[in-house]
């Protein structure tokens, strides 16, 4: 509700996803030997364009029948943040509210520049992540309250699959069904990767006709051309709309309406649902494509570290079965089978041909008929509190002890 309509935001996002010489700048003011200077600037700037953000709050307000006397304001995003870190208190005065604010870090990075001073919560999705924004709020001399809970994700996709739903899912990773296999591929804000997607669609449809893709993208000037091709194909769904708000909706929609087995992504805050088992609404296996930038390098550290997705030990060794054709029947790849059974995705390889093979052998293989052949991933969550499907959940409970 407030901040979609900041241009400056939208824009460093994109140069920063798209341009790898501004990306690669941008990490290195991030992380490099002016660090500490640059995220003091960085953080200023945020701070000092607030009109925007002050007239969305004050619009809101005024359309109350009555004043609010307490507000609490959820940002996931660290520009929009620090804007109302920086007005928090003027709000307080001028309109007799009191504000809270509630930071949700949206991948499981420590970036500095997410640190939010004046927050009254921050959330974050790892324990490690935690310990070093502790540790930089504390060389700041600031203290901002720091909890640990399982990623936020929809509770309707943490919602068991129904007997014919789990049945259509199974069809789907049986390589001798006929079953068509219904493949999301949610399209980033930047648009980023969309000419491997279109090749890797190609590809997989090469394969096999049973490919269906459900694409969800923003209809923007930087992804006309790509949506225009793709509407003259019959085995493409395309789920389009202007607004940030209505791409969420129509995400949402598709993983509720349909039984999506497979989901193409960058590891953004969609390598989340990873949280989410295979037998439930929103288990959908993840192929990830290459990383873009630090936070989806660390969201692919998490998962590893959590044994949601393959070391990239096992998973370049994938690659290779992949390419020479081999079954994993044998004695020798037992090993690999048995943890198959946990993963809840892997990474695919740059060259969307070869990624294409890739996931065609993981079907034809067995690896993904694991999943559901077991419920092992079931279980896991029991001894790991920020693993799990119910993070929106706790998430009020913890939002409504302040």
């Amino acid at each position: 509700m407030l901040g979609s309509n900041d241009r400056s935001i939208q824009l460093i996002h994109r140069v920063t996803s798209i341009n790898p010489f501004f990306r690669a700048a941008f990490e290195w003011f991030q992380s490099g030997p002016l660090a500490t200077s640059w995220n003091r600037l960085y953080r200023a700037y945020l701070r000092s364009g607030t009109r925007l953000i002050h007239n969305e709050l004050i619009e809101l307000f005024a359309e109350k029948l009555e004043p609010p006397e307490e507000v609490v304001v959820i940002a996931t995003h660290f520009g929009l943040a620090h804007k109302l870190a920086a007005i928090k208190d003027r709000m307080q005065r001028e309109q007799r509210v009191r504000v809270r604010l509630v930071v949700v870090v949206t991948d499981a990075t420590f970036q500095p520049v997410w640190y939010v001073d004046g927050a009254d919560l921050m959330v974050v999705p790892s324990y490690s992540v935690k310990d070093q924004f502790f540790a930089y709020g504390k060389s700041l001399g600031a203290s901002v309250r720091i909890e640990v809970l399982p990623y936020p994700l929809m509770p309707e996709l943490g919602r068991p699959l129904d007997p014919a739903e789990l049945a259509c899912k199974v069809r789907q990773f049986d390589a001798t069904s006929d079953e068509s296999i219904e493949v999301s591929i949610p399209i980033s804000g930047a648009a980023v990767g969309t000419d491997y997607f279109l090749a890797l669609m190609r590809a997989l449809r090469a394969k096999s006709r049973r490919f269906r893709f459900l694409v969800v993208s923003k209809d923007a000037p930087y992804t006309r051309d790509f949506l225009a091709v793709l509407a003259d194909e019959d085995w493409v769904d395309i789920h389009s709309a202007r607004s940030d708000r209505e791409i969420v909706n129509a995400y949402h929609d598709l993983l509720v309406e349909h039984v999506v087995s497979l989901e193409v992504t960058k590891p953004s805050e969609q390598a989340f649902k990873t949280l989410l088992c295979a037998r439930l609404q929103g288990g959908v296996f993840l192929l990830f494509s290459e990383p873009v930038g630090k936070q989806e390098r660390d969201n692919l550290d998490f998962l590893q570290d959590h044994s949601l997705i393959p070391s990239q030990q096992v998973n370049a060794l994938l690659w290779g079965l992949a390419e020479n054709h081999s079954r994993l029947g044998d004695a020798a790849h037992s090993d690999i089978l048995a943890k198959a059974a946990e993963w809840r995705g892997v990474r695919l390889p740059a060259d969307p041909v070869r990624a294409a093979g890739f996931i065609w052998w993981l079907l034809t293989s067995g690896p993904l008929a694991r999943l559901l052949a077991t419920g092992a991933d079931q279980l896991r969550g029991a001894s790991q509190p920020n693993i799990g499907p119910d993070g929106v959940a706790r998430f009020w409970n913890l939002v409504a002890s302040l």
